[in-house]
């Protein structure tokens, strides 16, 4: 099992950066490692979408919670390992704390750890200041 979690602060609401996660065809603007991502309709419960990682396969993932401007979580299945992927929003004196979470649970996740984990790791922080510069600016 693998977990990593960064969280930023903003002076972004969370309406904003709800936008910008919203538009899942966008999410290449902020988190470089995609190169396409899309969605099967509206971002809510149990909608699907695929998205292809810049350095991996394409990969099809299941939105199994959505709650407008507070938590998103999307789930992709590798073989024998499934990523969850947690998005979270609290507002507190005027900012926005924004947190991402990535999990890695199954028989193989420790060799998807050792793989894309690292990868996964270095480059989530970049990705949450980029979103962050985006809604800033939005």
């Amino acid at each position: 099992m693998l977990i990593i979690e960064h969280t930023v602060e903003t002076t972004a609401s969370a309406k904003t950066i709800w936008k910008i996660w919203k538009d899942v065809e966008s999410w290449k603007s902020w988190d470089h490692e995609i190169a396409w991502s899309e969605k099967d309709g509206p971002f809510e419960t149990n909608a699907t979408g695929r998205l292809k990682p810049k350095s991996g396969p394409v990969t099809r993932f299941v939105l199994t919670e959505v709650v407008p401007f507070e938590k998103f979580i999307d789930v992709a299945n590798l073989p024998l390992t499934r990523l969850v992927f947690s998005h979270f929003l609290k507002t507190h004196k005027g900012k926005t704390n924004v947190t991402h979470r990535i999990e890695m649970f199954g028989g193989l996740s420790f060799f998807f750890a050792f793989v894309i984990g690292r990868s996964m790791k270095k480059n989530l922080p970049t990705s949450m200041l980029n979103l962050i510069a985006k809604a800033e600016t939005f």
